[in-house]
């Protein structure tokens, strides 16, 4: 029962799916919610299989269905990780001292550097899908049905091995609750549902299987160098790495399929 409460609440919490609250908020239950985070790209998933699958039958254009499948998931998140990948070009690229990119990331205004990320997340991130689509074949729905598992795993690696950077702050809960044993949990429900699909001819389990372990690769990376920069991960990074690892995915479909 405690597991299923942690996975109802990062649910409630990482998307804007109208769900009922169930109790009062436990930010230890919460944090252990992280090792199902690839379950929460599953159900985001299948929305957007469901919905696309729909806009299909009216007969939307390739591109028209890219755009249409980046705004949904804009929709189904509320730009909760967008909102980290902005922060956190604010701060990095700000190249104060740590403490004052902190002070950056943690400003709700969103400044240049975060602005030039997200319309080059948007341009890029449409585009790919599109080319994806046009030159393989692949259909978009089975794009953003896999897209949401395999973008989230970076998150789980991080909070299970990077300190936490600041001294207090929501995301804190998952950096605490979230060790080795998360991760190994999480990377086999990806790639158990990666399989799945290919079994059921919605992509080629052989080269998903390679990108996948390349994106953990990034994420290792990552969090090493937000280490660097300003001494661990935020929540905002969190966000950003999860953003940042669904366009890797895209380019090394696009050049390895």
């Amino acid at each position: 029962m405690r597991e299923i409460k942690s996975f109802y609440s990062l649910l409630r919490f990482m998307t804007r799916l109208p769900l009922p609250n169930i109790g009062t908020f436990d930010a230890d239950i919460l944090g252990r919610g992280m090792r199902y985070f690839p379950l929460v790209g599953v159900i985001i998933g299948g929305i957007n299989y469901i919905v696309i699958k729909c806009l299909e039958l009216l007969s939307f254009s390739s591109m028209m269905l890219a755009v249409s499948a980046v705004i949904l998931n804009v929709v189904l998140t509320g730009a909760l990780h967008l909102d980290g990948l902005a922060d956190t070009f604010d701060g990095i690229f700000s190249y104060r001292s740590k403490q004052k990119m902190l002070e950056i990331m943690k400003d709700s205004r969103v400044g240049t550097n975060g602005a030039i990320a997200l319309i080059l997340y948007f341009i890029v991130k449409i585009i790919l899908i599109n080319e994806i689509a046009t030159k393989y074949g692949i259909s978009i729905a089975n794009i953003m049905l896999i897209l949401p598992v395999m973008e989230r795993i970076c998150s789980v690696f991080n909070c299970s091995f990077e300190n936490y950077a600041r001294p207090t702050g929501l995301a804190k809960s998952f950096v605490e609750n979230t060790g080795w044993k998360s991760f190994i949990f999480a990377y086999a429900i990806s790639i158990g549902i990666l399989y799945l699909s290919s079994i059921y001819g919605i992509i080629n389990f052989k080269n998903i299987f390679f990108i996948e372990n390349i994106v953990i690769l990034f994420g290792i990376f990552f969090g090493k160098l937000m280490n660097k920069k300003i001494g661990g991960i935020t929540g905002d990074t969190l966000g950003a790495v999860l953003e940042l690892s669904s366009i890797l995915t895209l380019i090394l479909l696009y050049i390895s399929y």
